[in-house]
């Protein structure tokens, strides 16, 4: 009996042993850039799900407790976009220099300590220095920086698709922590919330930070997971992957940012993403105040927020799918015109139903831009400089994201009404499209 129960258990530990060496070897069958693209997929749906789309949840509360105007509110925000900008280039560097994993590390730190503080705010003055200092820069150096550079990186024939999941993240995030927050305010309070969140920030990110890799160099691999083909010749196991992309990296071009400046690209990519970062942050920013001013409830105004950005995760996904096969410009000039009619719908909306048309069209266009211009900023400058790049856009990029948003609040203060501000970012996307329609096919052309 002793020598069957033996048996049985050495039977036991052994099936268990082949199958852990079977489940290991099916892991290392998928490249671990993808692994990575999971994780920014997580990162990103909480940190730009609760600062990008969930701090304008506090516009409406903060407004009703203190009696701030609107241009007031909408100037932290610009400052914080400001701030973004003017720091942008010294964020990029600090990535491609120290690594991903660190500067997330830090960002997540700084927003954290920002989403604490601002439960403490009761004047103006400290309400800007919170959101356009601390929170400002945790979220550009951890959130906006760190990982699409990370994706750009382990990436170069995928990149549209791989960034096209880490985007596909940031729509879940909005899609779920709008609502949730838009709750916990009702709830809780907009102070108590805000602590909740930066807990919850520390809680969450910082324990992903440290399985963040910044490049597959870092890992003895290659981008796109491509493999020498003398390394595939080897003689094969039976465990090994039955499928292995052989041959030479992809050509980079990789453009130092002083040589970027010199090209012709570099200004029209700046100047096309400059006038679309208008309509993005005005919308962000004002859709829940306009949709209650029509009498849409607070909730509800959140929840619509909410479902366009719910609705911008399929073309983020199906858009980095295309990138890879057909012209990343092309695409994006499509995307820019759906969000033009979308800024369209949205000033006429009176009816349920309109909303909904909103959420659709617009949603689509503002998901599937996402990806794609990032996608192409990498195509055309090549990724050993990718976040440093990206930073120096955000010096152009800066002037609509900090003026479009006071524009409308001053506007509305005066007018009573954002159509007409609206109407001229809807001019300003469609100029955007045109303007990518202009790029060549890489900054050397």
């Amino acid at each position: 009996m002793k020598t069957r129960i033996k048996s049985y258990i050495n039977q036991i530990k052994l099936t268990t042993n082949q199958t852990s060496s079977r489940i290991k070897t099916r892991s290392q069958r998928i490249f671990y850039g993808w692994w990575l693209c999971a994780i920014g997929f997580v990162i990103n749906a909480i940190g730009i799900g609760v600062h990008f789309y969930g701090l304008s949840t506090f516009f409406n509360p903060m407004i009703e407790e203190f009696g701030w105007s609107r241009t007031v509110m909408s100037g932290a925000y610009s400052l914080s976009r400001l701030e973004g900008g003017i720091t942008g280039p010294l964020d990029g560097w600090l990535v491609d220099r120290f690594g991903a994993r660190k500067m997330l590390f830090i960002g997540t730190v700084l927003a954290s300590a920002g989403y604490i503080a601002l439960s403490f705010v009761h004047t103006p003055f400290w309400f800007y220095i919170v959101v356009g200092t601390l929170m400002a820069e945790g979220f550009t150096l951890g959130f906006q920086h760190a990982i699409n550079a990370a994706i750009a990186k382990w990436f170069i024939k995928m990149r549209s698709r791989a960034l096209s999941i880490v985007a596909a993240g940031n729509g879940v995030g909005g899609a779920i922590f709008v609502p949730v927050i838009a709750w916990a305010i009702v709830q809780f309070g907009w102070r108590a919330t805000a602590v909740y969140i930066g807990i919850g920030l520390l809680i969450c990110v910082i324990p992903l930070s440290f399985i963040v890799r910044s490049t597959p160099e870092e890992m003895g691999l290659k981008p796109d997971g491509i493999r020498d083909s003398l390394l595939s010749q080897k003689p094969a196991d039976k465990e090994a992957p039955s499928k292995i992309i052989t041959g030479p990296v992809p050509e980079d071009i990789n453009l130092s940012v002083k040589e970027a400046l010199k090209t012709k690209a570099f200004w029209i990519y700046s100047g096309s993403m400059m006038l679309r970062s208008c309509i993005l942050s005005s919308i962000v920013v004002h859709q829940i105040p306009h949709l209650t001013d029509i009498g849409i409830p607070y909730q509800t105004a959140a929840t619509v927020l909410g479902l366009m950005v719910l609705m911008s995760i399929p073309s983020r996904l199906i858009s980095g799918w295309l990138g890879d096969r057909y012209s990343k410009k092309n695409l994006v000039f499509l995307m820019c015109i759906m969000q033009g009619l979308g800024v369209f719908i949205f000033i006429h909306a009176t009816t349920t139903a309109m909303l909904y048309l909103f959420v659709i069209v617009y949603g689509s266009g503002y998901g599937g831009m996402i990806p794609l211009s990032t996608a192409l900023r990498g195509d055309l400058f090549g990724r050993k400089n990718f976040a440093t790049i990206g930073g120096t856009v955000m010096l152009f990029t800066m002037i609509g994201t900090v003026s479009a948003p006071v524009l409308a609040g001053y506007l509305y203060d005066t007018t009573h009404s954002y159509s007409i501000a609206f109407y001229i970012f809807m001019v300003m996307i469609i100029l955007s499209g045109l303007l990518f329609l202009a790029l060549p096919r890489t900054a050397k052309d």
